[in-house]
């Protein structure tokens, strides 16, 4: 019985002690300033948007992932590697990840208020061209004759 306390005992030590070793923080070889990954970031939410709307509604899709991230990587001079080294450096930190997502989405939100603003004016400029169009309608005494076999009688509109 001793012998089965002392094995459970000593088991017991070396699972206590195991130590696991944290993970290294590798640095990119060119690491981005955290206002340029924002802006990096930025834009791959409107891709991801873009490509999402493209499929909702049925467009063609094939290929626009590509073509969107290959836009993105000659915009700011960027491989799909160094991007993704830049991302895990700065998920190696979540607080300082989380407070650039926020950066990112306060971006995201004032898009969407300049385009909001945009898209208001564009349709109250459609509306003021329509309301400065003549709308008079005329309508004129049209006179269809009717003949049937019995009568020679005419209908006026």
């Amino acid at each position: 019985m001793s012998r089965a306390f002392f094995s459970f005992l000593i088991i017991g030590l070396l699972t206590s002690c195991y130590h696991e070793a944290a993970e290294e923080v590798v640095i990119p070889k060119r690491l981005l300033p955290e206002d340029s990954l924002v802006t990096v970031l930025t834009e791959v939410q409107l891709a991801e948007g873009a490509i999402t709307y493209n499929r909702i509604s049925h467009k063609k899709v094939k290929d626009d992932k590509e073509k969107y991230y290959a836009y993105i990587y000659r915009k700011f001079n960027l491989t799909p590697e160094l991007l993704k080294e830049n991302i895990d450096y700065y998920n190696s930190d979540p607080e300082r990840m989380v407070a650039i997502y926020d950066k990112v989405l306060a971006r995201l939100s004032e898009l969407q208020a300049v385009l909001s603003v945009e898209l208001k004016k564009k349709e109250k400029a459609k509306e003021d061209s329509i309301n400065s169009i003549d709308t008079t309608i005329y309508i004129r005494k049209v006179v269809i004759p009717y003949r049937n076999s019995t009568s020679n009688k005419k209908f006026t509109w």
